[in-house]
């Protein structure tokens, strides 16, 4: 038998080809398990974890927003101690109903004026009718009076008489109350002792 023939060596040039050919497909399967190693193997970032300060401030600021909204309540004055009440009874309109008096009735006013003719009205209504029936009557009476700051008579009530007769002093003090009011004396309210002098007519 004679030998088989043997077969040609492949070309040189065709098997530095394919060398070279997959030494490039092992380069870039290298790099590729490279570059997903390097990339798969990278730390994950931690979370950032919300500090119990920071989620209290972030919470809070709705709060502060809902508490800013809501109206404050009035806030409470402090009066101090309650005024010196000075009047007594009756709504406070009532000028008759304040009892501290300050004012006074000045000589010539327009309030003694209006009291001198109260004063000879008295005589007229209460002594001369008197006198009638005692032509020796005569005395002194003293009236205490209140008048109001704006004129009005609240009160009328004899404070002394040296007349023998009650009934004459009796008889001034209620015409002076009934008579109303006056000129409004300066100066608020007064408190007076108002003089009667009941004499016949030409023993002045």
């Amino acid at each position: 038998m004679s030998p088989a023939p043997s077969q040609p060596p492949p070309p040189a040039g065709n098997s530095n080809g394919m060398y070279i050919a997959l030494a490039v497909v092992l380069l870039l399967g290298i790099g590729g398990i490279v570059v997903w190693k390097v990339t798969s193997g990278t730390p994950e970032q931690p979370k950032p974890i919300a500090s119990t300060t920071g989620s209290t401030s972030a919470s809070a600021a709705p709060t502060n927003t809902l508490i800013d909204e809501v109206p404050l309540p009035p806030p409470v004055i402090d009066a101090g101690p309650a005024p010196t009440v000075q009047y007594t009874g009756g709504p406070a309109a009532d000028p008759c109903t304040y009892n501290v008096c300050n004012g006074n009735v000045a000589a010539g006013s327009d309030t003694e004026r209006g009291l001198q003719q109260l004063a000879m009205k008295t005589r007229r209504k209460c002594y001369d009718p008197a006198l009638g029936n005692d032509p020796t009557l005569q005395g002194h009476v003293k009236v205490h009076m209140k008048i109001a700051s704006n004129g009005q008579i609240c009160s009328a009530n004899v404070a002394s008489n040296d007349m023998s007769s009650s009934g004459v002093g009796d008889c001034a003090a209620r015409m002076l109350l009934a008579s109303g009011r006056v000129p409004a004396p300066k100066g608020g309210c007064v408190n007076l002792d108002f003089p009667l002098n009941y004499v016949p007519m030409g023993q002045h």
